[in-house]
């Protein structure tokens, strides 16, 4: 165990050179001292290997003394089951009475919706990991967002369709009741639509559903050139499995090809057997295959000590405890109001990810990255920047 510390610790010294309840788990990490600045941490889904990059971050803070000379404690909740109510106690809990500083996450954008009402009522500095919908920072001017937003990875995602894999007709398949599902069909028909393009089938699920014929059956009707497929892994793999078993095809004959988001930059999704994902396109918040100076520091540090390559949601989740602090460093103040303020002024940040700034809606100006899949690998494709 002190042998995995001390491999730790090095790792970390050398990252920070380059960089400068059943249904829900709690961690707490040990604390270094007595005295402790607590960070709330939340996580929704089953979506633990988040709190390794929140984590890799605190530990190169702490390593290089912690904020303001304080070191930090990560108070970590992990909502299993992505039930609304629990993320809203959590966030409760966390500040009344874990008192802590600051919030990061939720990662999920209907949660973050949710529970950023609670941090701004509290003034508490909070800054989401993967949630992208741009309404999470609705609540007000105490809740950032870490990641790319949707209005713009739907727009990147809808213009790559039409100028360069030359698609012309398009099918989507939209989980219902969700923020972020919602949303990223929404910002991608508009912007296929405003760029030329057609929906020829626009077709919705609920989350009880096991199957997906009847939706699929019409998409395949209307052979579109492409599939736009908004949902979390498992009914990714769920619905691009059936979607191939019935040969889904454009009206020349040719495979219709499949598109997403964000959510299909997940380990489980390529490991599942039942998914059908090869020769696919999505949008990301950065490949790991970055010559980025200190985003190849982060990969290189995270896969030595957790032995897999980190995906965008970790990398985000790595920003947002980093953003957090860099704020405070500059502030040199633990008022809320100064945090804020520093993460308002964030400028050319540079991480896993980059930010250039925040604008007047605390989204960040920053690029996104579009993958492929291929020989059952994700592989980078190109970057867009804003």
């Amino acid at each position: 165990m002190m042998h995995k510390y001390l491999v730790l610790t090095s790792l970390i010294v050398l990252l920070a050179t380059q960089i400068g309840c059943d249904k829900v788990q709690q961690i707490v990490t040990p604390k270094v001292e007595q005295n402790t600045l607590k960070i709330g941490f939340i996580v929704t889904g089953d979506r633990a290997s988040y709190l390794n990059g929140a984590q890799l971050a605190v530990d190169e803070i702490n390593t290089l003394g912690g904020i303001l000379g304080t070191p930090i404690e990560l108070v970590s909740f992990i909502n299993t089951e992505a039930l609304l109510p629990l993320s809203i106690q959590m966030t409760e809990d966390l500040i009344l009475k874990d008192k802590v500083i600051a919030i990061v996450g939720p990662n999920r954008s209907t949660h973050a919706v949710a529970v950023g009402p609670i941090a701004q009522q509290h003034g508490v500095p909070m800054v989401t990991t993967a949630a992208t919908n741009p309404d999470v920072t609705g609540a007000g001017d105490f809740v950032f967002m870490a990641s790319v937003t949707d209005t713009f990875q739907g727009k990147v995602m809808a213009q790559f369709a039409i100028e360069e894999l030359r698609i012309t007709t398009v099918a989507i398949l939209t989980l219902s009741g969700d923020v972020y599902t919602e949303g990223i069909s929404e910002f991608f028909a508009f912007n296929f639509s405003n760029f030329g393009g057609e929906i020829i089938a626009n077709e919705f699920y609920d989350s009880r559903t096991t199957d997906f014929t009847p939706q699929l059956t019409r998409i395949a009707d209307a052979k579109p050139d492409a599939f736009f497929i908004a949902s979390f892994s498992d009914e990714i793999a769920a619905i691009t499995h059936h979607a191939r078993s019935i040969r889904m095809q454009n009206v020349v004959g040719n495979p219709t090809i499949f598109l997403g988001a964000d959510t299909w930059d997940n380990e489980e999704l390529l490991s599942n057997e039942d998914a059908e994902v090869e020769g696919s396109f999505f949008t990301t918040h950065y490949s790991p295959d970055t010559d980025e100076p200190t985003a190849r520091a982060f990969i290189d540090t995270y896969q030595s000590i957790y032995g897999e390559v980190p995906t965008g949601g970790i990398a985000v989740n790595y920003d947002a405890v980093k953003l957090l602090f860099e704020a405070i460093e500059r502030a040199g103040d633990l008022a809320p109001e100064a945090i804020r303020d520093q993460l308002i002024a964030t400028e050319d940040y540079r991480g896993a990810t980059r930010i250039k700034r925040y604008n007047e809606n605390r989204h960040p100006t920053k690029s996104v990255v579009i993958l492929t899949i291929k020989n059952g690998e994700k592989q980078f494709h190109k970057q867009i920047d804003p």
